[in-house]
């Protein structure tokens, strides 16, 4: 690839250490990226400049979309104006420019991010310390050629004299060195920011470009529209449960911004579509998750989690993590999820009446706790359950009051969970587990002991039970799959003809679970999570002011991100209320539509498990296919929802196992 400077000047900010990139303020981002351009059109000699006047050279196109763009509209326009004047102008394009360089480093090879939107090096990148170029040769990263510029005294090109230009204009390059180093440099780095004219000038616009404070924003003093306990209460869907689709519909009422008030608290939602591509981008800059979980957490005993880490210590967390939430777990450990379904479902009982939340629970956690944790929690996995909801609802939901968590019932459970906690340290001492797969716990114990301050031991014991917690929520998508399975009879017969080709000369490798063998199930799966949301809402605090649709959100609002009332837009998802697996499947490809399909969550903390939970669905899903015929009780039961402290079935929901189709 041709690397530009609006490539070369975010791959210079990427920390490492925060997956993601150096603070700069947001305007100033801005208009370093449109600054970048217009130094790439002066070296493809299409614009020129001096201190007072930018002229256009020659409007040929140049044949990238990224500058094309840019050198139309300069061409459009027939007065002479100064280069700080196009910065601004060009600056409001600076998502544009900055997605389209992302997604361009990433086809490159150079860049690779993962689903919570952490950014990351290469590892060819990592190794090599050099970038794959469109000539076929290769050019030393930017990082190191700044460094050796400016600590070596090599001579820089006038690439990198730009950039050093640039970055110093807006405040990078002081954030990008430790401040003794800045110091050591500081007279250098002026040198070469003024060596090159064009650079010098683009450089001088950036530092000088002015964005009016919020007070001289006329569109800053709109009132975000407001909705009341009254327009809660009296909506159907609302009291039927379900959350998504509730603020689907208030967004198309009011728009994506609204504020709800009642029972003396007040949220501003941000709904739809572009609210998930704006957290996406921008979410971690204003909204921090810690606070709404602070109560939660100090009930479980642990002060923190990588629910509520932001920013650098999320990333290190996620990254330590990430073998043991992966899919890789559950294809090498297939053996156990599929003895360990067998064994759930002979307890199920021939006609005996089954709820579905309740199995679904037991089966799923199961599952989960020899996966992550290597252990047979058995009945304290009812505890465990009892003393996260009543925590929910009383810390986070706030619908309780904290008396509620006194009572003998939860003090035992809680007793129980604590048990819990030292049994699964205790079997994780390196005798212990010599010679057998590494899990979760084993990732953390490394953690723990590489690292005391960043992963005490106080919060050691939650660490290991947040992926069975995780697995509640599993659980419930689950029941609400055995449902849509029931009420489909042809999507039933589908599955299970996809689970009898796998099933035929005994269990199914994880290789044979690819995805043509199981695409009906696959998309069954996906229509789930879309239609059935198991987490409504993410409840974040606005750590800073911030401004999105024309609104203005101030500092400490409590925010809620309804990401999956995307799913219920018809712009995006033809027929939303209906279950049609058939617009996951080309043409439609309903879900890659960016923003619109998001049942994991979206920017940061999007759950790192998504691979992981979505073949744990599809392989039962099989399993009960393969297996069971089942019926509702009654025949004609129409699914209701209970939408605390998440989305799951309700208890009314009830099946019954008909008859074996193949032996238990």
């Amino acid at each position: 690839m041709t690397i530009r400077f609006s490539e070369e000047v975010l791959l210079s900010l990427l920390s490492e250490e925060t997956g993601y990139f150096l603070p700069i303020p947001e305007w100033k981002m801005s208009c370093v990226l449109a600054g970048s351009v217009l130094i790439d059109l002066s070296l493809e000699d299409r614009i020129d400049s001096d201190l007072e006047r930018l002229m256009l050279v020659d409007p040929t196109p140049t044949g990238d979309e990224m500058l094309d763009p840019v050198l139309e509209e300069i061409a459009q326009d027939t007065e002479t104006r100064s280069p700080q004047y196009w910065v601004e102008r060009i600056a409001r394009r600076s998502d544009e420019i900055g997605n389209a360089a992302l997604e361009r480093l990433v086809e490159a090879g150079i860049l690779q991010t993962d689903a919570g939107g952490f950014w990351s090096v290469s590892s060819r990148v990592a190794r090599s310390k050099r970038y794959p170029t469109a000539d076929g040769e290769s050019r030393v990263e930017i990082k190191t050629r700044i460094m050796r510029t400016l600590f070596d005294g090599e001579i820089p090109g006038p690439r990198d004299i730009a950039v050093i230009g640039l970055l110093n204009a807006c405040g990078g390059i002081h954030t990008m060195l430790e401040p003794e180093e800045y110091e050591t440099a500081k007279e250098r780095i002026e040198l070469i920011g003024g060596m090159d004219l064009i650079g010098r000038t683009i450089a001088d616009a950036v530092r000088s470009s002015y964005r009016p404070p919020a007070s001289m924003r006329s569109v800053r003093r709109r009132s975000i529209p407001a909705l009341g306990l009254y327009g809660l209460l009296s909506s159907r869907t609302f009291r039927s449960g379900n959350i998504p689709k509730f603020m689907a519909e208030k967004a198309k009422e009011l728009g994506p911004v609204f504020r709800i008030s009642a029972g003396g608290r007040e949220f501003t939602v941000l709904a739809g579509v572009e609210m998930n591509r704006w957290v996406g981008r921008k979410g971690r800059l204003f909204l921090r998750t810690r606070d709404y979980l602070e109560d939660f957490q100090r009930e479980w005993g642990t002060a923190r989690s990588i629910a509520s880490m932001d920013g650098g210590d999320h990333f290190r967390m996620r990254k330590a993590v990430r073998a043991g939430n992966g899919r890789a777990v559950v294809e090498d450990r297939l053996d156990e999820v599929l003895a360990l379904g067998r064994r759930s479902f002979a307890g199920w009982g021939l006609g005996s009446r089954i709820t579905a939340e309740d199995a679904c629970q037991r089966m799923v956690a199961e599952q989960v706790a020899r996966l992550s944790v290597s252990f047979d929690p058995g009945d304290i996995l009812d505890d465990l359950l009892r003393f996260e909801y009543r925590a929910l609802l009383v810390h986070v939901h706030r619908i309780l009051p904290e008396f509620t968590l006194r009572t003998p019932a939860m003090k035992r459970a809680k007793a129980g969970v604590l048990e819990l906690y030292a049994q699964i340290h205790a079997t994780h001492t390196p005798a212990q587990r010599e010679g057998k797969r590494r899990d979760l716990v084993d990732d953390l114990m490394d953690l723990h002991q590489s690292d005391p301050q960043f992963l005490p031991e106080t919060d050691l014991g939650f660490a290991f039970i947040a992926p069975i917690i995780a697995g509640h929520y599993t659980a419930s998508a689950l029941g609400f799959a055995i449902y849509e399975m029931l009420a489909n009879p042809g999507l039933h017969d589908r599955i299970a003809a996809e689970a009898d080709a796998l099933f035929e000369n005994g269990d199914p490798a994880a290789g044979d679970l690819d995805p043509a063998a199981i695409d009906v199930t696959r998309r069954f799966v996906m229509e789930v999570l879309r239609l059935y949301p198991v987490i409504p809402v993410h409840s974040r605090t606005a750590m800073n002011a911030f401004e999105v649709e024309g609104y203005e959100v101030p500092a400490s609002s409590t925010v809620l991100v309804a990401f999956p009332a995307a799913h219920f837009d018809g712009d995006y998802f033809r027929d939303p209320d209906r279950f049609d697996i058939d617009r996951y499947a080309p043409p439609r490809d309903e879900h890659r539509q960016t923003g619109a399909f998001v049942p994991f969550g979206i920017g940061t903390h999007m759950c790192g498990g998504v691979q992981w939970t979505e073949l744990q669905l599809a392989v039962n899903l099989l399993l009960i296919a393969r297996h069971l015929e089942l019926e509702m009780v009654p025949a004609n039961y129409r699914l209701k929802i209970s939408p605390l402290p998440k989305m799951s079935p309700r208890k009314s929901f009830k099946f019954r196992v008909k008859r074996y189709r193949h032996p238990v």
